[in-house]
């Protein structure tokens, strides 16, 4: 048995034989696996070999996963071969097939060659195809997607395709894993078009490549109609992951050299199709439901979010030119701009996910994207209780709490999850009642039919034609709404949602950047003083009366986000001059649990039946 250890920060691996002894992992001199990182502890964790099974023991404070689970320190658990330990930026996986993890342990450098013969077509077809002027409309023409056949058969035609065997292999193993990813999501017509990349001039190879492909993928949706398997894609991505050198290692007498040829220009035309019609080296990471997170750095520099932990993808832009392009491509359709006079824009994608682009001179090192994914389908309390990011009785309380008319804020830190709790707590509110929703670029996915969503609007050319947040709450006032549900309070529009609670329009929701309960109070008083110049103790006293509930949200080392504290906003003391917050429920290491503080509104849930008292005691 072998250790595959790879960086997913450099992308570099090393193969480090097992040989059936207890092994240290961590960052001192005298580890058998030595991980040169500060967020390593000196002995972070332990290989063990016992009654013929292979364990694996926490022993560091900065955390250990194994499969995306955080583990107990002190606690050894099994490991199989193909699971993934993760430490830091490392990840670990025992391998059987030494060939087959040399194999993977180099595919960084193979990667990159690929890369470069994608850059050779890629300067031919750029003389051919203009990116930065094609419409966005045209791109699902029928004419524009013939012209760009055309021009793609013809480059391979011309270009040799003698590849390294080791570039042609990381290149077939590809194009499969990628037809996988495109069986995971038929279901998606934004995001699945195999006729823009399958050469129709060789319909007997594209047979035999299904047919590969359909074998693979039953094999890892364990024989599941696909009907069944869809949906469980989570489950099979985390197999295509672990089993799929495997998979290919068994298939091999079946991928003749013919057919090798056929999946390296398919692969090549995808990628390149990917560019002309998509998001480039971005879609088949947008198709992926693991990944929640995109960030590029730079244009060969691309970092994902995967079960909360941060990884290099192993993908990269061909050119910045293309990175802008595809920047374009996103903020176009919803009537939004980036150029160097604007160089950094919000906007979102057709499926909500939020989208945030920064370009020179501003970005040092190109254009830089960061992408929020979303669910396609809006999570459910029951979903968040399953995560473990709340807990039933907490969860039966906020509900409450929501149906009540209860003002709440949801609090925390960047990605700790507050967009997708607010959008829970807001399912909760009934269907008879009108909201409106503002947000910079629409995210909330409510699911009641009487909902206006409004979003802000950025400044024309000239300067001028400018919405913000503060300017959409005034104006949703007047607009006779039940609840108000702002996406993120930041700045002076604050001071128009307190306003708000405190005239007419009970259960209304925001959220707030803030580490504690504590310092969300702080926060709230620093924001209205952006909007107006008025004493301490009057913002308090306001603060006070319109806040009823604050949600405080925190995410962990190993990635988990979890639901810290449930906070009643008492009322203001006048002779200490301060706002009085007593906790209802805490987070005390493993979960969140009653304080054993009677709400003062706890009554009025109990009358009218939003609430049993053992749904939380």
């Amino acid at each position: 048995m072998d250790l595959l250890v790879s960086n997913t920060y450099s992308g570099n691996s090393d193969v480090i034989p097992f040989v059936f002894e207890d092994l240290l992992i961590g960052r001192s001199t005298g580890c058998g696996i030595l991980l040169d990182s500060p967020f390593v502890s000196r002995e972070h964790a332990r290989l063990l070999y016992r009654n013929k099974k292979l364990m694996l023991e926490a022993l560091g404070m900065n955390g250990t996963t194994l499969n995306g689970v955080a583990l107990r320190s002190g606690e050894p658990v099994g490991v199989e071969i193909g699971d993934t330990i993760s430490i830091a930026e490392f990840i670990i996986s025992p391998v059987i097939d030494r060939q087959a993890a040399r194999s993977q342990a180099c595919s960084g450098d193979t990667a990159r060659k690929y890369l470069e013969l994608q850059r050779q077509i890629h300067n031919l077809l750029l003389a051919k195809i203009d990116l930065r002027r094609v419409n966005t409309k045209d791109l699902h023409s029928n004419e524009y997607i013939e012209q760009v056949n055309k021009n793609l058969s013809a480059l391979y035609d011309d270009f040799p395709l003698d590849l390294e065997p080791d570039v042609r292999e990381y290149v077939v193993k590809e194009a499969f894993k990628s037809a996988i990813l495109d069986r995971l999501n038929l279901d998606d017509s934004t995001r699945f078009r195999p006729r823009t990349y399958v050469d129709p001039r060789d319909e007997a190879s594209e047979r035999d490549f299904v047919d590969i492909t359909q074998g693979i993928y039953q094999r890892l949706s364990a024989g599941k109609p696909s009907s069944e398997a869809s949906k469980d894609q989570l489950g099979t991505l985390d197999k295509l992951d672990r089993e799929f050198n495997r998979l290919m290692q068994e298939v091999r007498s079946d991928l003749t050299p013919g057919l090798k040829s056929y999946a390296v220009k398919r692969l090549m035309r995808k990628d390149l199709n990917d560019i002309v019609f998509g998001f480039g080296p971005l879609e088949d990471l947008l198709r992926v439901p693991a990944v929640t997170e995109i960030m590029v750095v730079s244009r060969d520099q691309i970092y994902i979010e995967k079960n909360g932990r941060i990884e290099e993808s192993g993908r990269a832009f061909i050119s910045d030119d293309i990175s802008l392009s595809i920047i374009e491509r996103i903020v176009s359709p919803i009537g939004r701009r980036i150029d160097r006079s604007q160089p950094l824009v919000d906007a979102r994608l057709p499926d909500g996910s939020r989208v945030n682009a920064v370009i020179p001179p501003l970005a040092l090192k190109g254009p830089c994207i960061t992408i929020r994914k979303f669910s396609k389908e809006p999570y459910t309390i029951d979903d968040l209780i399953q995560f473990g990011t709340v807990n039933r009785r907490a969860a039966n309380f906020l509900k409450a709490c929501v149906a009540g008319k209860k003002n709440l804020i949801v609090s925390g830190g960047t990605g700790t999850g507050k967009t997708t709790l607010l959008n829970v707590l807001s399912s909760f509110i009934p269907a008879t009642e009108r909201i409106v929703t503002i947000e910079d670029s629409a995210e909330l996915q409510l699911v009641q039919r009487h909902v206006v969503s409004l979003e802000t609007k950025p400044a024309n050319l000239e300067g001028g034609g400018s919405y913000t947040i503060r300017d959409l709450v005034k104006n949703a006032l007047r607009m006779r709404p039940d609840r108000i549900v702002v996406g993120e309070c930041r700045g002076g529009e604050t001071l128009d949602m307190l306003q708000a609670m405190n005239t007419g329009h009970s259960g209304s929701m925001t959220t707030a950047h803030a580490n504690s309960t504590a310092d969300l109070l702080l926060r709230l008083e620093t924001m209205v003083l952006t909007a107006v110049n008025m004493p301490v103790i009057a913002i308090r006293s306001q603060i006070a009366s319109a806040v009823d509930v604050i949600v405080q949200l925190n995410r962990f080392p190993n990635g988990a986000r979890r639901v810290t504290a449930v906070t009643e906003i008492v009322g203001f003391d006048d002779q200490e001059g301060h706002i009085r917050a007593e906790d209802i429920f805490y987070y005390d290491g493993q979960d969140a649990i009653y304080c054993g503080y009677v709400p003062t509104f706890l009554p009025e849930l109990l009358e009218k039946n939003y609430l049993k008292l053992e749904d939380i005691f």
